[in-house]
């Protein structure tokens, strides 16, 4: 009665074993898709970053050229006497208000968004943009991994491994989330910086121009 004991005990031995290292072999490729995934990840959000502020800057320095312009326009036809120093005041302040009811309105949703982010958030920014990244990662990720197709033998390797595909994707998506709510911040704060002395210096010009054609 032995013996058969034996040969059941030492198959169930091979069997979990054999799992076992079917486990490892899984984990294994789970880290290496994690990796490649945050490498992904992080290089696209810095990429994301740098298409936005120069993007932004674009609208932001034809906005102000727009605004001088306009300006100009108001200081020439006060130069040239069409109308007298009440009138061109008159003109500049209502131009002026115009401009920052525009800024107003094209920046509302983003305004509106970011309150919100903030207020979820505690009023912490860095946590709050963080969130946001991680967020969006993780969608992406997910929806990447579930459009990939399925081979017969990852399908076999995950069922004696005893693992679930959505799990793993689930697994994933998570880990790399959690390293773009890490880096993200960092990864970014380059192109923040230099946009903001980018975005302040053309703000100084315009608000020197404005100074200078009022003072004239």
């Amino acid at each position: 009665m032995a013996a058969p004991w034996m040969i059941v005990s030492a198959l169930a031995a091979g069997l979990f074993a054999g799992r076992k290292a079917l486990g490892r072999e899984v984990l294994s490729r789970k880290e290496q898709a994690i990796e490649a995934a945050a490498q992904e990840a992080r290089h696209r959000i810095r990429a994301d970053a740098m298409v936005f502020m120069a993007r932004s800057l674009r609208r932001f320095s034809l906005a102000l050229l727009v605004k001088l312009v306009i300006l100009a326009a108001i200081w020439g036809g006060y130069r040239g006497d069409l109308y007298d120093s009440t009138l061109f005041s008159a003109l500049v302040a209502g131009a002026l208000a115009l401009f920052l009811l525009r800024d107003a309105w094209v920046n509302l949703p983003v305004i509106r968004f970011a309150l919100a982010e903030l207020r979820r958030y505690g009023w912490k920014p860095k946590q709050a943009f963080s969130e946001c990244v991680a967020a969006r990662v993780f969608e992406e990720v997910l929806a990447g991994a579930k459009a990939q197709p399925q081979t017969r033998s990852g399908a076999l390797m995950l069922a004696l491994a005893g693992q679930s595909r959505d799990a793993l994707h689930q697994q994933v998506a998570e880990a790399v989330a959690e390293v773009a709510r890490q880096t993200s911040w960092s990864d970014i704060r380059p192109y923040v910086v230099s946009a903001a002395i980018r975005f302040g210096a053309l703000a100084l010009v315009y608000s020197a121009s404005v100074w200078m054609l009022l003072r004239l």
